[in-house]
């Protein structure tokens, strides 16, 4: 094997400690702006970090009823994600009818469509289906995603056949293979499926932000967004409440972690 040049080997980690800094230095910068006392500069390191922020966004801010918000609607909408994107995509990948693969096209091409120009019509069906203002309407547009089903799809046709065979032999429908056969063996992917909605749910704030109207009902997100003019005297409460918004997610992500396993169906064949 031929040895990478010294100058390759530089470039690939300068690189890569640019896109770690990238990808980590706005969590820093909340982080040490949080932690500031009031009446130090705001763009100085703090030589005596202090927690008081946080216990005052949490308490003057009333972030415990919209964290429960964000938990239920994080929740329910990972769920649906995963249960109807993996039933959506059991008969892609697996059965034979008319029209699958023009199917399938349709279903990838409103990946292309940005949620921005859904919006509009989005609240108008919410309005008619007299959802406006509940917890259900920042959940059930986003219950299952295009992407979700792609993902599902793909992991189904690397599972082989012959388990499938195998259970229908044993006598197993279609809706038992799919439960006790593909899911398990899909874990790792719809773990990661359900990490990525988890992100995508936690931190959603435009559509929440247009269909919720009560303080009572807010997620996370957007209660953080109110506090930004709050406590515009002391913009340290609003980056301390966007510090504690990203723990939960930190925890899922590290949860998750034992689910995203390599080689699941490694030696699950013979010959």
């Amino acid at each position: 094997m031929e040895r990478r040049p010294t100058w390759l080997t530089l470039v690939m980690y300068v690189g890569a400690g640019l896109l770690a800094g990238l990808a980590i230095g706005p969590g820093l910068f909340l982080c040490v702006v949080a932690l500031q006392p009031a009446e130090s500069a705001f763009f100085s390191i703090p030589t005596e970090p202090t927690g008081k922020n946080f216990s005052d966004a949490w308490t003057k801010g009333g972030l415990a009823g919209p964290m429960v918000n964000s938990v239920i609607v994080t929740l329910v909408r990972s769920v649906l994600n995963v249960v109807l994107a993996a039933l959506a995509a059991y008969p892609l990948a697996r059965m034979k009818f008319r029209g699958r693969g023009a199917l399938f096209v349709i279903i990838l091409a409103t990946m292309m469509i940005p949620e921005q120009v859904i919006v509009v019509p989005m609240f108008r069906t919410i309005v008619q289906m007299g959802l406006v203002d509940t917890l259900i309407a920042v959940v059930l547009p986003f219950s299952v995603s295009a992407f979700g089903i792609y993902l599902c799809k793909q992991a189904f046709e690397q599972i082989p056949m012959s388990l499938e065979e195998a259970a229908r032999i044993d006598g197993a429908g279609s809706l038992q293979i799919w439960w006790h056969v593909m899911l398990p063996l899909a874990a790792p992917t719809l773990a990661t499926l359900a990490l990525f909605s988890m992100i995508g749910a936690w931190s959603e704030l435009l559509w929440p932000l247009i269909v919720l109207q009560s303080s009572d009902k807010y997620t996370l997100p957007v209660a953080v967004n109110q506090l930004l003019g709050q406590f515009a005297d002391n913009p340290r409460l609003p980056y301390a409440a966007a510090v504690l918004t990203l723990i939960p997610i930190v925890a899922a992500f590290v949860g998750a972690q034992r689910f995203l396993k390599p080689q699941m169906f490694a030696g699950s064949v013979k010959g």
